[in-house]
């Protein structure tokens, strides 16, 4: 168990070190306006990964694998149809806002959102915006998370009883999201400082284009499957 503890720690430590989870959260924080807000991105990542995890050990997550397959064989019209729907809706959204962000810079000198006193006012993310944001994250990342996968076996060849390999997790868990919550405190210590302003002003203006080719990027890719999908 000691061998196991430890192994589990290093595994989560190596897993934590994730310079795109860290830049993310960078970003919203700088965005929203109530930085408390943040936790709910960091429970959506902390609790993606654990949900993950437990279904991937139990098996849930092949039958549900399995299921899909079954009903892609079955319907592939109906499913690729589907993906590709979602994927128009999504890259018209990423037009229109990309639209909206030329139009708002060109059209107010990039001050679509400044308060009375010409400072930028931060963007408005509701709780459960940042919530789907963390989970949507963990899934994307769990595909390549090599140590999580790593640890998942090591805990199955130990075939722990349900509360043990819970506890386990938890600490995985834990140590997964420590430094996304070391960096919120990190942060609103050196929140009004100088430095802290200029960040939010530079992540101000990426995220006005990033989120836009994101997502547009996202529809493109959607359609994209779809059609080279019905088309094999």
């Amino acid at each position: 168990m000691w061998f196991l503890l430890g192994t589990t720690i290093t595994a989560s430590f190596f897993d934590s070190l994730n310079p795109s989870a860290i830049a993310e959260q960078m970003l919203l924080q700088a965005m929203v306006k109530n930085k408390r807000h943040i936790w709910f991105f960091i429970l959506g990542i902390g609790g993606a990964n654990l949900a993950m995890g437990l279904a991937i050990y139990y098996g849930v997550a092949a039958w549900v694998s399995i299921l899909l397959s079954r009903l892609v064989n079955a319907y592939p019209l109906y499913v690729y149809g589907v993906a590709a729907g979602a994927g128009v809706m999504l890259l018209a959204a990423g037009i229109w806002l990309i639209v909206k962000t030329g139009r708002s810079r060109t059209g107010n000198g990039g001050g679509e959102h400044e308060d009375a006193g010409g400072a930028k006012a931060p963007v408005r993310l509701s709780p459960l915006s940042l919530f789907i944001m963390g989970v949507a994250f963990c899934a994307v990342e769990l595909t390549s998370a090599l140590p999580y996968f790593g640890f998942l076996a090591l805990l199955a060849s130990y075939h722990p009883a349900f509360p043990l390999a819970l506890a386990f997790m938890l600490i995985y868990t834990f140590m997964y999201v420590l430094p996304l919550i070391l960096l919120y405190f990190g942060y609103n210590k050196l929140q009004g400082t100088a430095a802290v302003k200029k960040l939010e002003r530079i992540l101000d203006k990426v995220a006005s284009y990033i989120v836009p080719a994101v997502v547009s990027l996202a529809g493109i890719l959607l359609v994209y499957y779809s059609a080279a999908s019905l088309l094999k």
